[in-house]
């Protein structure tokens, strides 16, 4: 018998995945709006856990500051105007500066609220910087950084279950082992092979094997930061979007690292036509 956690788990995916995968195939304003729509969602919940629970006034007005920033940050990254991402995020500090010295000089020196200054631009790099590369790789590219991050997570998942041992990191998450993040390594290092003798180009076989450990590792330390953020803001999960599996960075906390070490080696290795 499936537990139902597992089963609404197993549901929000069946859903989502075919979605994705049309929406990564259409690609255009088809990829663009929906890499947009995830990073606002993204921002609103990590602002939220940074401004704290009585901070939703401030969190508020964060996110609707960095959706509006993300749009032409994003418009940077598919039309290759690194100009425009730069001056976006130098905006965003200004924007910051600004509402710092507001709140300052209206409250005086105990009226700076604690999400400022550094809390947006720190949102807009960590979030629609990373998902931007989408918009620059093909959907073969895609396809794959999203399915070794996904392969790791199940893999750490089942084998730590399964196996148990000794914890990898009990003081920021307390359930991961290291049989789950070995399992999760092997797992991806697996699947990546596999994966790019079938559609992608003859690098060797090391190169896939270091392109997986990186991606691997890179997905485990951003589901440890998260974790972090959730444990400092007293929450077990990001948001409620995706039932079974909590928030949208829930999701996407070991995929926004992963997508920079990818875009990173993909510099240096042509692994994808």
């Amino acid at each position: 018998m499936i537990p139902h956690s597992h089963r609404t788990r197993l549901l929000t995916t069946l859903l989502v995945v075919p979605a994705v995968a049309a929406t990564v195939l259409a690609g255009d304003w088809v990829l663009f709006s929906m890499v947009f729509a995830v990073s606002a969602l993204g921002l609103r919940e990590f602002f939220a856990m940074r401004a704290g629970p009585d901070s939703g006034r401030e969190a508020a007005i964060l996110a609707v500051i960095g959706a509006a920033l993300a749009f032409p940050l994003l418009s940077g990254f598919r039309d290759s105007d690194s100009v425009l991402v730069l001056g976006v995020l130098l905006g965003a500090v200004w924007i910051e500066k600004a509402i710092f010295l507001l709140r300052f000089g209206t409250g005086g020196q105990g009226g700076s609220p604690s999400g400022f200054p550094g809390v947006l631009v720190s949102g807009l790099l960590y979030i629609p910087c990373a998902l931007g590369f989408f918009l620059r790789f093909g959907p073969p590219e895609i396809f794959f950084v999203i399915s070794a991050v996904a392969v790791s997570d199940v893999g750490a998942y089942y084998c730590g279950s399964l196996i148990g041992g000794p914890k990898l990191w009990s003081a920021v998450s307390p359930k991961k082992t290291w049989a789950g993040g070995l399992g999760g390594l092997v797992l991806c290092v697996g699947w990546c092979l596999l994966y790019g003798s079938l559609w992608g180009q003859e690098v060797g076989t090391m190169a896939w094997i270091w392109l997986a450990a990186g991606l691997n590792v890179a997905a485990q330390g951003g589901d440890f930061y998260e974790s972090a953020l959730k444990r400092v803001a007293g929450i077990k999960d990001s948001g409620r979007l995706l039932p079974g599996h909590g928030g949208i960075l829930d999701r996407m906390d070991g995929l926004l690292p992963a997508i920079l070490v990818y875009a990173w080696a993909s510099g240096n290795t042509l692994y994808f036509v």
